[in-house]
């Protein structure tokens, strides 16, 4: 699908909010790959960002539909283990973001002090 600044511009406050814990849902797909194209669009941490795009696109792929109907054992665990890879790769997005900030406020210390 084709993304806009738009998109980054309506996403960012979902994103942010999810980062910092304001919102508990973990990253969706969608959030992900608008974070992609800001990256590799330069609209956000365009001195930085760059560096991180190969761990934002190696995320695993997740199927987010729930599993509903299913009332046996195994498709209990099924869902439970799907709802562990989404966790786990909100996680992941969580964790590259932080990464991104710290970098970009290093890049732009030392651009202004010399460092």
């Amino acid at each position: 699908m084709t993304r806009t600044v738009q998109d980054v511009k309506f996403a960012l406050h979902t994103i942010m909010d999810k980062l910092v814990g304001n919102n508990s849902e973990p990253f969706n797909t969608e959030e992900i790959e608008v974070l992609i194209f800001a990256f590799e669009s330069h609209i956000l941490f365009d001195n930085v960002a760059h560096k991180f795009l190969s761990s934002l696109k190696g995320l695993p792929e997740v199927h987010e539909a729930a599993i509903t109907g299913l009332e046996d054992k195994s498709g209990e665990e099924e869902q439970s283990y799907q709802e562990n890879l989404i966790k786990e790769r909100s996680d992941m997005v969580k964790a590259i973001l932080l990464t991104v900030f710290k970098e970009h406020i290093f890049h732009d210390m030392r651009i202004r002090f010399g460092v």
